[in-house]
């Protein structure tokens, strides 16, 4: 719980985000309700908090380096682990993977034909950029050991996939085949990005050679 008085001082924007956080954990479909009547929750706002979360990770992992050298300084005669250590990739992971989620939520958006004779629309935008909130939130894990931090962040990834699921059947009444549909689309999609990208990788190393 936060302090009422810290509330009081938060903008209108933050208390939105931090209601949109606290709902995606405690009932998931009522953060995409609140997400659809909301209209401080835009793009620039849910990148934003992508970033203020995600920018914990180093954070953590140096917090956890401090700690396993304070106890090999305590325990045993020799200090193996540094402060620096897995800080590049505790950095990295996130900005590559929510990059890859900015992509198949466009994707989403557009993958299916709409016909407006009939009255159709297209879905509502950053349903995955929500969804994927959870896994942003797991930048708190890497204060903790190998391999624990792993598999809780992999747990992350799991449930933020699932949310994905929530999301879509709420905001567009997918169902579970349509979304395994979409699952293999998007898989299909960054194999095909990831050929484009060796192909004109090997072109480029080939005639710098």
């Amino acid at each position: 719980m936060i302090p009422i008085s810290q509330t009081e001082s938060m903008s209108e924007t933050d208390k939105a985000k931090l209601s949109l956080l606290e709902k995606l954990f405690r009932a998931p479909e009522e953060a995409f309700d609140l997400y659809l009547r909301e209209p401080l929750l835009g793009r620039k706002e849910l990148v934003r908090l992508h970033l203020a979360l995600w920018i914990l990770a180093p954070i953590s992992k140096f917090v956890g380096n401090l700690f396993r050298i304070i106890i090999e300084w305590i325990f045993y005669d020799e200090i193996t682990s540094s402060f620096f250590s897995g800080l590049v990739g505790s950095f990295l992971v996130y900005p590559l993977v929510l990059f890859v989620v900015f992509q198949l939520d466009v994707l989403r958006v557009f993958y299916r034909r709409i016909d407006r004779t009939k009255g159709e629309s297209y879905p509502a935008a950053n349903i995955l950029t929500i969804a994927f909130l959870p896994f942003s939130s797991s930048s708190l894990f890497w204060i903790l050991p190998s391999p624990l931090h792993a598999g809780l962040i992999v747990v992350s990834l799991l449930f933020s996939y699932y949310l994905s699921f929530v999301g879509m059947r709420r905001v567009s009444g997918v169902e579970s085949k349509e979304f395994l549909i979409f699952s293999l689309t998007s898989a299909v999609y960054l194999l095909s990005l990831f050929l484009i990208f060796t192909f004109a990788y090997n072109i480029f190393r080939t005639l710098l050679n």
